[in-house]
């Protein structure tokens, strides 16, 4: 049975219900306004700090205040308080120093180096053609003074900076130790490519490929080893990506070309949840011999994507030790002074289910623990102390001879 109401009730029921929906307009848009607000207030709390720091320091403080070192630190220390790992503030010349390494391209002395537990600073790599290797310099030497002034006395942070920052052309003194004599040079800088990537044929018919970086240089040396070692009988191929990080993926196509099936291999998906394909493949002349690939604890980023897309595209063998996690897409914004800032924007995910990396990391299949050098002769390894390469070889070397 229908039953009708009055129009007084009707008009009663829709006061209501106008009434309720302002209130919780009302709510939500107070909460949002308080939060704002909030924010507000708690960042004029920290500009007014800021200055009654900076205020008393100059006072009162024996030392001058270094103003861009000031400056530095506090928008670094900004990027601190997002937790992003990747964060960071680029000085104009570590931004333009960046901007170089990601072409494949840099000016410098051409040596890697790291701190040393001594306070001075250990050699870990020289690249080929640098000023460093035509001076003899060697991965291991440990440098102890840089332009007459020991990096003890220095610190390592401003001795660095003089190492690394330059126009070409320009000289620098150091003093190396080596089996505990001390030797001086002058490099002056120049203009060199950084080795990204290089490759050995093995005895057994394994193509050996050593990434020592992912830039934009990577992709197109990929296809040059690959064109010079196409008459050759391989049998299969071991992907060496230990130590190398990048937050570049611009060459993660051209890398993988020739190995992986034509079609979608990672988007990148930011935080309103729209996506981006970074990395795809459309190469039909691909080829289905089998790979392994070594991965550590300082394999990140673009390196990551392709030990992950290779394991499960095409079956790659991972051996070594779990990877770094650092699975985001980094996006750049430089300001009009020339320093920049660096941020992580989107996630990286593969096509493949279940395969997101980012700060868990890739275990590897089989897990060999190793903290040697890795083996500089590669055609070696039979008698290598490097177990994780070793280790490489033995696991693809089944799956090659039955591939044949």
């Amino acid at each position: 049975m229908n039953r009708k109401i009055s129009l007084g009730l009707a008009i009663s029921i829709a006061a209501i219900a106008c009434a309720v929906t302002f209130v919780i307009t009302m709510t939500i848009s107070l909460n949002n306004y308080n939060d704002k607000i909030a924010d507000v207030r708690q960042r004029g709390e920290i500009y007014t700090k800021l200055q009654e720091i900076d205020s008393y320091v100059r006072n009162y403080s024996l030392y001058e205040v270094n103003d861009e070192a000031m400056r530095t630190g506090v928008y670094s220390g900004y990027l601190t308080g997002i937790d992003d790992s990747a964060a960071k503030y680029y000085t104009t010349d570590e931004y333009y120093y960046k901007t170089r390494v990601d072409s494949g391209s840099v000016v410098g002395l051409g040596i890697v180096f790291e701190k040393e537990d001594s306070g001075y600073i250990r050699i870990t790599d020289v690249y080929d053609g640098s000023p460093a290797a035509e001076a003899g310099i060697l991965p291991g030497d440990i440098i102890i003074s840089v332009e007459g002034v020991s990096v003890l006395e220095s610190g390592y942070d401003a001795a660095s900076e003089q190492l690394r920052y330059g126009d070409e052309g320009t000289r620098r003194r150091i003093q190396v130790r080596r089996s505990g004599e001390e030797s001086d040079y002058e490099l002056v800088r120049t203009s060199f490519m950084i080795p990204t990537l290089d490759a050995v044929l093995l005895d057994n018919g394994l193509l050996y490929f050593r990434f020592t970086a992912v830039n934009g240089a990577t992709g197109e040396k990929m296809k040059e080893l690959l064109t010079s070692y196409a008459e050759s009988p391989v049998t299969g191929y071991i992907f060496d990506l230990r130590g190398v990080s990048s937050g570049v993926y611009s060459s993660v196509t051209d890398i993988l070309a020739k190995f992986v099936q034509p079609g979608e291999l990672a988007a990148a998906v930011y935080k309103n949840n729209s996506t981006r394909i970074v990395a795809e493949t459309d190469d039909q002349d691909f080829t289905n011999l089998p790979v392994s690939i070594i991965i550590d604890e300082k394999t990140g980023g673009s390196a990551e994507l392709i030990a992950c897309t290779l394991r499960d595209k095409v079956s790659g063998i991972t051996v070594g030790e779990n990877s770094m996690g650092s699975g985001t897409l980094r996006e750049t914004r430089k300001f009009d002074d020339g320093t920049a800032i660096e941020i992580s924007v989107a996630v990286i995910r593969p096509v493949t289910e279940n395969t997101e990396y980012n700060e868990v990391g890739i275990t590897p299949e089989f897990i060999v623990e190793y903290d040697g050098d890795y083996e500089a002769d590669p055609a070696a390894y039979a008698a290598s102390a490097d177990i994780q390469l070793r280790k490489a070889v033995e696991v693809i070397s089944a799956k090659a001879v039955t591939a044949e």
